[in-house]
C-alpha cells in the first residue's frame, strides 16, 4: 500500500499548526488562538482576514471597523493579549456552575421568606416596579454590546472574553426577569412584567441611560465601541446597580436580593478586570494609543455620567429607606477615578 492511500498523512501535524513559541501550549492557548472564523492565511493588516471575497459586504465591514479603526496595532500586537484569568468555556462554566447555586438558592429563600410578608402597598415594590426591575433592558443591551465586541474584537482572546461578558449580562437579564416574575405571582394587579418595558421607554429617570445605550449601540468601531462600553458606561453603571442599589436593598430589609446583586457584581470585577488589561495591553502596543483612548473617555464619559445622575430618585425619593445621592456619586466617582488613573488616564473635568 503507497502513501497516496493515505491522503491525509502528510497533513497531519506533530504540533499545533498555528503555535510559534517554544513551549507547550496551555489549554487556554489551544482554546483561543487563531480559532476566530475570519483569521485567514496570510493576514499582514491590509485586508480583512477572511476567506470570501474582499467586496463583500461583512468584508468591508471588518476593513472599516476592525482593521479601520483608531487603535493603533496589527494583528500579532492583539492576538498576544491574554485573559488574566485564562477562563476557557470549560474553566467558565464549572464557575458559573457555583455562582448558580449559590443564587438560585437565595432566589428560594426569598420565595419562603417573603411569601405573605409582603403588602399590596408597600412603597418597596413601587420602586422595584419603576426602580429596579427595567435594568433588564439596558442589561439587554450591554449584552448585544458584549456580543457585537465578540464578533468584531481583533483577536480570538479578546472575542473570548466578550463571550463569555455577553453570557454573564443574559444571566443578569434572566435572574431580573425571574424577579419579576415572582413578584407578578404574588400580586397580580400591580403590572410587574407588564410594565417595565414602558417605564424603561418613558420614565425620565431612565431616559439618559437608554440614550447612551443606543448610541453606544450605533458605535461601529471595536476600539470606540470597547472603551465607551467597558471603559466607560459599564464601570459607573455596575457600580451604581451592583454596589450601590446592593447597599440600597440591605437598608430596605431586602438581605437576600442584596446578595444576589454581589453575585452579580463578582462578575462586573471580571469585565473591569478585562477591560483594564485590555487598556494597558494597548497603551504597551503603541504610547500614542494612551490619548486615543483618552480622547474616546472624554466624548462618552459625559453621556455615561449623566445617565447614572438620573438615578438620583431611586435613591433619594423612591425607596422608604432612602441613600444620600451625594454620597452615592462620590463613591461611584472614586471608584471610576481609581480605574482610569491606574492606566494614566484622567476622568474628564
Amino acid at each position: 500500500m503507497s502513501e497516496n492511500d493515505y491522503p491525509m498523512k502528510e497533513q497531519t501535524y506533530r504540533t499545533y499548526s498555528t503555535w510559534d513559541e517554544r513551549r507547550v501550549p496551555t489549554t487556554y492557548d489551544i482554546a483561543t488562538r487563531r480559532t476566530n472564523f475570519d483569521i485567514g492565511e496570510n493576514y499582514a493588516g491590509e485586508a480583512p482576514r477572511l476567506s470570501m471575497s474582499s467586496d463583500t459586504t461583512l468584508s468591508q465591514w471588518y476593513s472599516e471597523y476592525r482593521e479601520g479603526s483608531v487603535i493603533k496595532g496589527n494583528p500579532k500586537d492583539f492576538e498576544s493579549w491574554r485573559d488574566p484569568r485564562e477562563l476557557t468555556y470549560e474553566k467558565y462554566n464549572d464557575l458559573m456552575d457555583e455562582r448558580e447555586v449559590g443564587i438560585e438558592t437565595l432566589y428560594e429563600q426569598a420565595e419562603v421568606l417573603e411569601r405573605g410578608t409582603e403588602r399590596d402597598d408597600d412603597p418597596w415594590l413601587e420602586f422595584q416596579l419603576e426602580g429596579f426591575l427595567p435594568l433588564r433592558y439596558p442589561v439587554h443591551g450591554l449584552q448585544m454590546l458584549a456580543s457585537y465586541l465578540t464578533m468584531v474584537a481583533p483577536s480570538t482572546t479578546i472575542s473570548t472574553a466578550m463571550s463569555f461578558q455577553a453570557t454573564d449580562e443574559i444571566r443578569r437579564q434572566e435572574r431580573l426577569a425571574r424577579r419579576a416574575a415572582q413578584l407578578e405571582k404574588a400580586f397580580p394587579d400591580k403590572g410587574f412584567t407588564e410594565t417595565e418595558r414602558e417605564t424603561w421607554e418613558n420614565n425620565e429617570m431612565w431616559q439618559p441611560l437608554r440614550e447612551a445605550i443606543e448610541r453606544l449601540l450605533v458605535e461601529y468601531d471595536w476600539a470606540r465601541s470597547f472603551v465607551g462600553t467597558n471603559l466607560v458606561l459599564k464601570p459607573l453603571l455596575d457600580e451604581l446597580v451592583l454596589a450601590q442599589y446592593s447597599t440600597l436593598f440591605d437598608a430596605n430589609d431586602s438581605e437576600l436580593y442584596a446578595q444576589v446583586l454581589e453575585n452579580f457584581y463578582l462578575d462586573a470585577d471580571r469585565h473591569c478586570e478585562v477591560a483594564a488589561s485590555v487598556t494597558e495591553h494597548l497603551i504597551q502596543v503603541d504610547e500614542e494609543n494612551r490619548k486615543i483612548i483618552q480622547d474616546i473617555v472624554d466624548e462618552w464619559y459625559p453621556i455615561c455620567h449623566r445617565a447614572v445622575e438620573a438615578f438620583e430618585p431611586a435613591f433619594e425619593s423612591m425607596p422608604p429607606v432612602t441613600m444620600s445621592f451625594e454620597e452615592v456619586m462620590a463613591d461611584i466617582d472614586s471608584s471610576y477615578e481609581s480605574l482610569l488613573t491606574a492606566h494614566g488616564l484622567s476622568v474628564p473635568s
